[in-house]
């Protein structure tokens, strides 16, 4: 209970802050929901999927809400020279195509049929509310994952989870990254409880099926499955059938992504690339900064990441405590998702350097996204984090929580910081005092009004849970 209360409390505040469209491609995720809803079936690739009003809120129209995540630097002066929070009906006009119909089709079909009535404001708070419904169920799983391999100290652990800055950037938005790992993280879990009994083989297969189902990057983490089965010594009759589900699983979604897109993974990589009659050197050093600078704090609509300065303070001792935790038997199912995970980011990686090498381009469009490695989150947090270092482990993560989010973040969606004035811990400064935000005109929310009270639910909830852990034995 105080898991769920610690939890819940840290997503609503991270709920209430966010502006329209925070980010990471959130306004293509809506449009493609919006279609769905409208037009009840999945956008192909090509054809005119993307909402007239999403379209205008892109390109500045001052008569709907901005889009956070496209505006850049000119954030701050657009909040102080227009109204944030605008609210119109939506409508059916479509007037271009969307990236995001080369997702899968799972989580639009199911989100994206949700009744209720809308308008702008209203369906983006209720697709970010079901994102954070789906990021609690990430934190539960995690628990229980934990709590088969530690006790009373791996659902402590979990706590940490909604204290991850890029992790709350992955999932506490529209879009079908919450949902994605939500599922892979349920299928993690029934792997760990090894399962025997028909009904749990059964629960095992079909959260296996879905997650598969939901967002390619879940397919590499299925090697940890192997691990878990090796270790638990699974019945050759729970292994064939999970197995088999979750080839059926890829093969349909493989099927639907031809049917719409231009290839069998949907994804613009692996779309054939004209060649261009300069080709140029691929900034391979500037790509690996990237993901990593993402991979430690992505934020927004500017990618304020920390200052080189920062990131060290912020991620080297975490860095390091997981690289030697990685050592413990409890991660190999960890180790191995890992493993995977890496080569499946450098082949997407290599279909994006293909494409910017045929169109002439130094740097590709993607193939540098820091923030995917976050679906990995429920194992590192699980295997690696319960430790006897757990206490100061938490500490210096809450810690770091309060100084980015309070400290800096909500700043930033204030349009209270700069590029001009940096401190020496984030690029847009200055750094402010926590807890001083003013949100009220530009958060969705709700309960912007309530963010200090939330906080304060999640620390105290996080300082009881730890203490009740601290002192059990199990």
């Amino acid at each position: 209970m105080l898991l769920a209360i610690a939890a819940a409390a840290r997503l609503l505040l991270q709920m209430a802050a966010l502006p329209p469209y925070a980010g990471l491609d959130e306004v293509y995720h809506v449009a493609r929901l919006v279609f769905v809803a409208q037009e009840g079936r999945n956008p192909t690739i090509d054809e005119n999927s993307m909402a007239g009003y999403l379209a205008s809120s892109m390109a500045g129209d001052p008569t709907r809400m901005p889009d956070f995540g496209s505006v850049g630097a000119k954030w701050p002066e657009i909040v102080k020279t227009r109204r944030i929070l605008i609210d119109h009906h939506v409508g059916r006009n479509y007037v271009r195509s969307n990236i995001e119909s080369q997702q899968p089709r799972l989580y639009y079909s199911i989100v994206g049929r949700i009744p209720g009535h809308r308008t702008q404001m209203s369906e983006l708070r209720d697709w970010r509310l079901a994102s954070m419904i789906f990021s609690l169920i990430i934190v539960l799983a995690t628990a229980h994952m934990g709590w088969k391999c530690f006790g009373s100290r791996g659902i402590a652990a979990a706590a940490l989870l909604v204290s991850l800055p890029t992790w709350l950037t992955l999932v506490m938005r529209a879009s079908n990254d919450a949902f994605a790992c939500a599922l892979l993280a349920l299928a993690l879990a029934i792997t760990a409880s090894a399962p025997s009994r028909i009904l749990g083989v059964a629960a095992e297969a079909i959260a296996w099926t879905l997650a598969l189902a939901a967002k390619l990057y879940t397919w590499p983490v299925f090697v940890a499955a192997f691990v878990f089965w090796r270790r638990q010594r699974a019945s050759m009759v729970r292994i064939v059938v999970v197995i088999a589900a979750s080839a059926i699983s890829v093969a349909l979604t493989v099927v639907d992504l031809i049917s719409r897109t231009h290839n069998p993974l949907g994804i613009l990589a692996f779309d054939a690339a004209a060649g261009a009659s300069a080709p140029q050197g691929i900034r391979i050093v500037d790509m690996i900064k990237i993901t990593i600078a993402s991979g430690i704090w992505t934020s927004g609509q500017h990618w304020n990441a920390l200052t080189p300065i920062g990131m060290i303070l912020f991620a080297f001792p975490v860095a390091v405590l997981c690289v030697l935790g990685l050592r413990r038997a409890e991660a190999r199912p960890t180790v191995a998702a890992i493993g995977a995970f890496a080569l499946a980011q450098v082949v997407h990686a290599a279909g994006y350097i293909r494409r910017a090498r045929a169109a002439g381009v130094a740097l590709p469009a993607a193939g540098k996204e820091g923030w995917f490695w976050y679906a990995l989150a429920p194992l590192v947090v699980a295997t690696i984090f319960p430790m006897t270092l757990l206490p100061l482990l938490g500490s210096w993560l809450i810690g770091w929580d309060v100084i980015i989010h309070e400290g800096a973040l909500f700043h930033d969606f204030a349009g209270a910081t700069s590029p001009s004035t940096p401190s020496w811990l984030f690029r847009w400064g200055p750094l402010h005092a926590p807890f001083t935000a003013d949100l009220s005109h530009v958060a969705i929310g709700p309960f912007v009004s309530q963010m200090i009270a939330l906080r304060a639910i999640h620390v105290v909830a996080v300082a009881v849970l730890f203490y009740d852990a601290l002192r059990r034995r199990d």
